[in-house]
């Protein structure tokens, strides 16, 4: 009879160890998923605070250029604006220069002063080879 009583204690022992050592393992999973869990809360609200305030810096932004465009004169005829162009060229002045003066790109510059040359110029471009 004692030997059952000494194998029933070693399993009793056993069953608490594995449900110990089970606890212990659930207690690890559960502070790792609670770790996961407040750096992914971290990240979502960091997202949303950023969007929030690039939005809010695009309204604005939107509202300084509404008010802007408000005020600003009225864009000049295209005819005017070329011959003004073509002129100021004619006259020796540079295309940073001339695109300071009518408030627009040097691309936009040099594209009026190759359409007002009638495509007679050719664009000097690097040789590939």
């Amino acid at each position: 009879m004692e030997i059952y009583w000494v194998a029933g204690g070693g399993v009793m022992v056993a069953a608490l160890m594995a449900s110990f050592r089970v606890q212990v393992q659930t207690y690890r999973r559960l502070a790792r998923l609670d770790e996961r869990l407040a750096h992914l809360t971290a990240g979502i609200s960091l997202l949303a605070d950023t969007a929030e305030g690039g939005l809010r810096d695009v309204a604005l932004e939107v509202e300084r250029l509404k008010s802007v465009a408000a005020t600003a004169p009225r864009p000049k005829a295209r005819a005017a604006t070329q011959r003004r162009v073509s002129g100021a060229a004619r006259r020796g002045r540079s295309v940073r220069d001339i695109a300071a003066i009518e408030k627009m790109s040097e691309g936009e510059v040099r594209l009026r002063l190759q359409l007002a040359g009638g495509g007679k110029e050719k664009a000097h471009h690097a040789a590939v080879r």
